[in-house]
């Protein structure tokens, strides 16, 4: 559901996750949501303290709250923290679920090159197995107005699309989103190149001029009820990347980027090929939005 009424932040007390934090905070302030703070303590190293007597879990609620004061406004209303022993993936999926969250919130290691895709084994691993939207930011996000408490100045909301329910159920929950940001969204459709020889580049140039019009009549009618909430574009180009280029940031503009995504028993158990390029190319936060069901 969005706007969100229940925030979940799952943290690892890496910089990666404080950015991630903080941008859960925000979000949970501006949208007058729960905030929820998770820590997932491994099973061997809570075992292992265990033997000597040492109560991890105490210690690391401790550490959590310190964390979530460095995270501001993390700490600022009390929020509910948990530390869970188990699997850092099933912890997440499971408080979720206990909790209702409308989102899990988690952040990505800055990489570059090769190492980019790869953006967290447990990120990750949520993204393939959670019933529940993702936020995914990346360490180098940073609020648009660090002065303040919420997410004010973040936009537009930047929706990839396609005639499809999940990515359309991903444009109506943008438009509830942003009207609580104040700010406008942008529908972007990318037709992708066709890899064929040059001999045949103007079979291509009047084939690929088709899909263009045929597509710009698709998402004009799968979009029809929002007509005039939102702007649409139809492009060219590779589609992950044509997005990531959508969303950088400008000195005016501080844009989300929204998709759609399906659940791990509708796709199968494997995250969407695009989706995780788009995800190691983002410099901006990525919300894979999964409708009600």
């Amino acid at each position: 559901m969005l706007p969100p009424r229940v925030v979940l932040a799952a943290v690892d007390f890496s910089d990666a996750s404080r950015v991630a934090l903080i941008c859960a905070a925000r979000l949970a302030k501006h949208c007058g949501a729960q905030l929820h703070v998770l820590h997932a303590e491994e099973p061997m190293l809570a075992n292992a303290a265990r033997e000597v007597d040492v109560d991890l879990t105490a210690e690391t609620r401790s550490e959590l709250g310190a964390f979530m004061q460095s995270a501001p406004p993390a700490a600022d209303w009390s929020p509910q923290h948990h530390v869970v022993v188990g699997r850092a993936i099933d912890v997440i999926c499971e408080t979720a679920q206990r909790e209702s969250a409308d989102v899990i919130v988690l952040g990505t290691h800055g990489m570059s090159g090769v190492e980019r895709l790869f953006f967290g084994s447990t990120t990750e691993a949520v993204l393939r197995q959670a019933d529940t939207s993702v936020l995914v930011v990346p360490q180098a996000w940073r609020p648009p107005q660090p002065d303040g408490d919420d997410l004010a100045g973040t936009g537009p909301v930047v929706v990839g699309v396609e005639p499809a329910a999940p990515a359309v159920a991903a444009v109506r929950a943008a438009v509830a989103l942003a009207g609580t940001l104040g700010t406008s969204v942008e529908a972007i459709h990318v037709v992708p190149p066709l890899p064929v020889p040059a001999r045949w580049s103007d079979h291509a140039t009047r084939a690929h001029a088709a899909e263009v019009e045929s597509a710009n009549a698709a998402i004009a009618a799968a979009l029809h009820e929002m007509a005039g909430q939102v702007s649409v574009t139809v492009d060219v180009g590779r589609i992950a990347e044509r997005l990531a280029d959508e969303v950088s940031e400008g000195r005016d503009r501080h844009p989300l980027l929204m998709l759609g995504r399906r659940t791990h028993k509708e796709r199968g158990g494997t995250p969407g090929s695009v989706a995780s390029r788009v995800l190691t190319l983002a410099q901006v936060p990525v919300l894979m939005y999964l409708a009600d069901r």
